[in-house]
């Protein structure tokens, strides 16, 4: 199992809930609750997902079929369903158990791990479970040093404005390079946990507060004992992306529940996605009346060739990738989108020069910022929180 776990990087497994529950049970119960409930805490808490409404849905559909052959639907279901509600696959020692599930893509442990998609699957990316997203390789040294002595590694969510910075990194230094990652804002913060990566970037919305990334760092860093600086770097407009001229005519989310809108979704983890999720609760707009919010895609600019292309109607965006499209872009939501830095890289040589450029940004970097449109600056490079 263990060497089955290292061949995959952050963001890329997930322990469901459930089983969670099963190891804290038997945690309580081992000669050592103390020490073993810490461990659980420290490594396993970060990779939890929660048994949701659609996991619920999945669930109701294995049961349904379980019942037809006389069976009663148990944990067997209950993790299938969480499975295929993340798209994923499900690591088990007893594929036996789940045979009568034909939807379901398993690893046995001892098998090698699956390094194709299937062929139905082949020209459709957007539905690919997690382990066929873009993700970080090795392990970055405590010193601050990458695998190249001069090689930024960024991961987390996409923007616009991280090719910049890197473009402006560059110039000033060409043996300096910003390596970018866009694996989405949560797995951006797990792979700092794991040491993959020198700074994350983070948009995700904490519904209890309102504010951002800090409840997300508490949660999956804290415990680990990760401590980070959370600095300033960019607030965003996030919209909604249409096509030229918005010929279906779409004004706001309630839209997106007409059966003529076909809607394209970012992935589960990304901050856009966070915040659609917390704007479709406040409106009460269940997930299922949304046309295409499964189909999923890993930037800004993935949604907007979507659009662009006729796959989609509309996709939550920022500006800069409905220009880039030549698409029209609705207004809808302001965000705050910040860099979370280690402490030991925050205060290591390998990030110097970045930090310089974010705390005394020349004119034109910020100029450029600002032709992207839908950017302010006012918190670049501001200390927002030490955690």
């Amino acid at each position: 199992m263990h060497q089955l776990f290292e061949q995959y990087a952050p963001g890329e497994i997930a322990i469901s809930s459930l089983t969670l529950a099963a190891l804290q049970a038997r945690a309580r119960s081992s000669r050592h609750p103390e020490q073993n409930r810490r461990a659980l805490e420290q490594f396993v808490l970060p990779l939890v997902v929660d048994f949701d409404a659609e996991s619920a849905q999945w669930l109701g559909h294995l049961a349904a079929s379980a019942e037809a052959v006389g069976r009663i639907a148990g944990q067997e279901e209950m993790l299938a369903a969480q499975t295929l509600r993340l798209q994923a696959e499900l690591v088990t020692t007893r594929t036996d158990l789940y045979a009568s599930m034909p939807e379901l893509k398993l690893i046995r442990v001892g098998e090698e791990r699956s390094a194709y998609l299937p062929a139905e699957e082949s020209q459709d990316l957007s539905a690919a479970p997690p382990a066929y997203l873009p993700h970080l390789t090795g392990r970055v040294a405590r010193s601050g040093q990458a695998e190249g002595p001069h090689q930024i590694r960024i991961a987390g969510s996409h923007d616009f404005t991280l090719d910049l910075l890197a473009s402006w990194l560059h110039a000033q230094d060409p043996k300096l390079s910003l390596l970018l990652e866009s694996v989405g804002s949560l797995r951006g913060l797990l792979a700092l946990g794991q040491q993959t990566a020198h700074l994350a970037g983070s948009h995700l919305l904490d519904e209890e507060s309102g504010d951002f990334n800090r409840g997300y760092i508490q949660h999956l860093l804290t415990p680990l004992g990760v401590r980070v600086v959370l600095l300033g770097f960019v607030e965003r407009e996030q919209g909604l992306i249409v096509a030229k001229g918005n010929p279906t005519g779409i004004r706001g989310l309630t839209d997106l529940t007409r059966r003529d809108v076909v809607f394209v979704n970012r992935q589960a983890g990304a901050g856009t996605r966070v915040l659609l999720d917390y704007h479709l609760r406040r409106r009460e707009i269940d997930p299922q009346q949304v046309r295409g919010y499964e189909r999923q895609e890993a930037t800004h600019l993935a949604v907007a060739a979507a659009v662009a292309d006729g796959r989609a109607d509309c996709g939550l965006g920022v500006l800069a990738a409905a220009r880039a499209m030549d698409l029209d872009f609705l207004p809808l939501f302001h965000e705050r989108f910040d860099l979370v830095i280690p402490v030991e890289h925050y205060d290591g040589p390998l990030l110097a020069p970045l930090l310089a450029l974010l705390r005394r940004p020349q004119a034109g970097f910020v100029q450029q910022v600002a032709t992207l449109g839908g950017y302010a600056t006012r918190l670049m490079g501001q200390v927002l929180a030490e955690m």
